[in-house]
């Protein structure tokens, strides 16, 4: 009880913990220790006699949560089972439990987790299409996936399904009704079934307190304080649950960097920062930086966003070299100097673990991954599977891999199941057919089968096509373009992130003449990464970074169409571009790299004119390398 827990703070952030009542917003910059602030201030309250009972704390993840009550144990000695604290998902689940019957559910429902959700929207969209369409299926109606992230963002963002559909997914408006229904249907499900979804937990709870004067009363009146860490990324939902919860006391403590709010995708609002600044709250700032050198802070603060809160960064860590931008020529001579990059580094004495690459798309990682198994460097990707694991990315190699050996069956069996009306079955008596054929010819294999079917005829017309190319590339363009461009769009929710990885292997196959040397290249050495251990360099998209750190930090393809984002800006979303461009800069301790290629700017992009990250970098801030040689 002794313990002089406000020495631990620096004079910014005991500010922030001493003064702040009411209403109050702290702006903490990157590595300025927001966290260290939320969990002083829950310290510092419990210290001076506010019970755990009227202390409601509201994390991002149960785990933090977790670790600030285990420190305010440690510093209190209290018993802090009565303090409610956890996500806002969970919080609502607490209140749902309480009151269920007052939104028309039982206290014993049951939660769909996203998995659950996604079978049930399946099941319903397959009942009202039957129903509607009869004995021919609508080919071109969105798939589950889809109409899962419609609901989903419609429901976070407060707005109608037609605003949700036209703002994800516009090619799809024409089925607007029919869309329409079937989320009726799926909501009935729900409540038939006594079950909620994850939106449900939100929009109910929202619902409750807004039109239940008795239950807001009775629930705000227990919590005299309200804590809420990584406000920046709330929706419109999580904002008025904040307002009505703190309704009573008025005591509500939000530490946020709207800098980095970078999820508006599913619905968060950077605007719920200042709005909430407007409200007449407090505000604090904390921009002492104890992450990175003071060079790489004068860095980030000349390229703080625009649409940001105004802040100054201070570091206190010593001078470091400038953050470095690299041109390159092509994505393979990019990834080529990062994988040299980094065994200079790790002969200069860092870790593998210690370094980290970043990315806009998932897709500008491909290069360096082959780059990286060929100079057997280990890695680890956090932004999802190797690309040869993906999906779509084995769509395609099946494909070209029957291409070069029409008697594997494993190909067989997954291209035919990608065309309606052949199933399991069907699928694998043709693989059958097809292996024991004594002919390579592609036309006989497909004459021979017994089986007669359209989507066969078309499968065939597809393999004819791509005969008639000899390049590698021009074998992968056409197969998108005839076929699998259409199957993205119909079949998954993110099609748009695929298509830019087909069309960033269309890129690593125009460097190849060979269709068994590009296919050999790209699955040999795979077990280069699957080593025990985790001193790895980590591959990650800028989104999954956030929060974490690395001594080095590589940030790849800052050009304009690819970061930032080609759809973003014209979507008119520029401002969260340069708020992912940050939250990416602000990950790196001691050095940084910032990669662009300068014939990827002119080829692709070279028609329009689009927005450089590079033209706003100061250049007396960076040194400049041109290893376009």
């Amino acid at each position: 009880m002794k313990i002089d827990y406000l020495q631990e703070l620096d004079e910014e952030q005991r500010k922030a913990v001493l003064e702040s009542e009411g209403r109050s917003l702290v702006i903490a910059g990157p590595g300025s220790g927001k966290t260290r602030v939320i969990t002083y201030k829950l310290l510092h309250l419990l210290m001076n006699g506010v019970k755990p009972s009227q202390i409601l704390l509201v994390t991002f993840t149960r785990a933090a949560a977790n670790e600030m009550i285990e420190r305010a144990k440690q510093v209190t000695g209290m018993d802090l089972e009565e303090l409610t604290a956890g996500t806002f998902h969970h919080v609502c689940n607490l209140l749902l439990r309480r009151y269920a019957n007052r939104v028309g559910i039982s206290p014993n429902f049951t939660i769909l987790d996203e998995e659950d959700s996604l079978s049930l929207i399946k099941h319903v969209r397959t009942r009202v299409l039957d129903r509607i369409f009869q004995d021919e299926k609508e080919k071109h109606f969105p798939a589950p996936s889809i109409l899962q992230k419609v609901f989903s963002y419609s429901v976070n963002t407060m707005s109608s399904l037609r605003q949700a559909l036209l703002t994800l997914y516009p090619k799809h408006a024409e089925f607007e009704k029919i869309i329409e229904e079937i989320y009726k249907e799926y909501t009935i499900e729900k409540r038939t079934q006594n079950c909620v979804d994850y939106d449900d937990l939100l929009s109910l709870t929202v619902f409750l307190l807004e039109n239940d004067p008795q239950v807001r009363y009775r629930e705000a009146s227990k919590y005299r304080w309200l804590l809420v860490d990584e406000f920046q990324d709330t929706n419109i939902l999580q904002l008025k649950m904040v307002d009505q919860l703190s309704s009573v006391h008025k005591n509500a403590f939000v530490v946020a960097d709207d800098a980095q709010s970078i999820y508006s995708f599913r619905g968060a609002r950077f605007e719920n920062v200042k709005d909430f600044a407007r409200s007449d709250a407090k505000i604090f700032k904390i921009q002492t930086n104890y992450r990175s050198t003071q060079r790489i802070v004068e860095f980030i603060n000349a390229m703080i966003p625009r649409t940001s809160v105004p802040k100054l960064l201070r570091s206190v860590k010593p001078d470091g070299p400038k953050p470095k931008v690299v041109s390159t020529w092509d994505r393979a001579s990019e990834a080529s100097f990062v994988a040299r990059q980094i065994l200079k580094l790790i002969e200069f004495g860092y870790e593998p673990n210690q370094i980290g690459i970043l990315y806009r798309s998932h897709s500008h990682s491909f290069d360096v991954q082959l780059e990286l198994t060929r100079n057997q460097i280990a890695f680890r990707i956090l932004s999802g599977l190797r690309f040869t694991e993906t999906a779509h990315v084995k769509d395609v190699l099946a494909f070209l891999r029957l291409l070069q050996n029409p008697k594997e069956k494993v190909s067989w069996i997954r291209v035919a199941r990608l065309f309606p009306g052949i199933g399991a079955k069907t699928a694998s008596a043709f693989a059958d057919h097809a292996s024991s054929v004594e002919t390579m010819d592609f036309q006989e294999m497909f004459e021979s089968f017994p089986l007669k079917k359209p989507s066969l005829s078309r499968l065939r017309e597809i393999f004819s096509e791509l005969m008639k190319e000899e390049a590698v590339s021009k074998k992968i363009e056409r197969l998108y373009e005839s076929f699998y461009k259409e199957y993205l769009e119909e079949n998954y929710s993110d099609y748009t992130e695929r298509q830019l990885d087909i069309q960033r292997l269309i890129e690593m196959a125009e460097r190849y003449r060979s269709l068994e040397r590009f296919l050999s290249d790209l699955m040999i050495s795979e077990d280069v990464n699957q080593e025990r251990g985790t001193n790895k360099v980590t591959l990650t998209t800028v989104h999954q970074a956030k929060g974490l750190e690395w001594d080095v930090v590589f940030v790849l393809s800052v050009n304009p169409g690819d970061f930032p984002s080609y759809y973003a800006v014209i979507d008119g979303k520029l401002d969260e571009e340069e708020r992912i461009f940050y939250v990416a800069i602000t990950r790196a301790k001691e050095l940084l790299y910032i990669m662009r290629q300068e014939s990827v700017q002119r080829n692709y992009f070279s028609w329009m004119k689009l927005p450089d990250f590079i033209d706003g970098i100061p250049r007396e801030l960076v040194e400049w390398i041109d290893a376009t040689d």
